[in-house]
């Protein structure tokens, strides 16, 4: 039947013809298809597991780096408006120099008689005010009690401490 020489080929047509239901026969239209699915799904799940692992480190990593970039930018805002109070304070105390320069009873005086065309005082005009009086608290009379004066203060308050 068989026209190989070696005697393991006719060892396994032995098998075969003595256990026929362990082998399939190869010449029926049957055929015999091993599904992976299970195996493509798990490979599946691992690479999507995959990528949402990568992706979810590189979402931490903008969070990151988007506050580095908000703190840059507040604290170069910071500085900026820094400098221009510098500037702004500068310029303040160089205007009140000048306005204390300007301040000057000669200058005023000049400019009160050339500009505004004023005299000074005569003799006859200047009022003196005795100013050596004791200061002394005088008691005026006191309102009843008017529950709507006391509500309406209540309500001046109130309005005073919203605005």
């Amino acid at each position: 039947m068989n026209t190989r020489a070696n005697l393991a080929y006719d060892y396994d047509n032995a098998v075969r013809t003595t256990y026929p239901s362990a082998f399939p026969q190869t010449s029926s239209n049957v055929r015999i298809k091993v599904s992976n699915k299970p195996e493509r799904t798990a490979v599946r799940r691992n690479r999507l597991a995959g990528i949402s692992k990568i992706m979810l480190v590189v979402a931490f990593a903008f969070i990151v780096l988007l506050r580095g970039v908000m703190l840059t930018d507040k604290t170069a805002t910071i500085e900026k408006k820094q400098s221009e109070l510098e500037a702004l304070i500068a310029s303040n105390e160089k205007l009140q120099f000048e306005i204390d320069r300007s301040l000057d009873l000669d200058k005023v005086e000049s400019i009160a008689r050339n500009e505004l065309r004023m005299l000074p005082a005569e003799k006859h005009q200047t009022v003196y005010i005795n100013i050596d009086q004791v200061d002394y608290v005088e008691r005026t009379a006191e309102n009843g009690f008017s529950f709507f004066s006391q509500t309406a203060n209540f309500l001046k308050g109130l309005m005073a401490y919203f605005d």
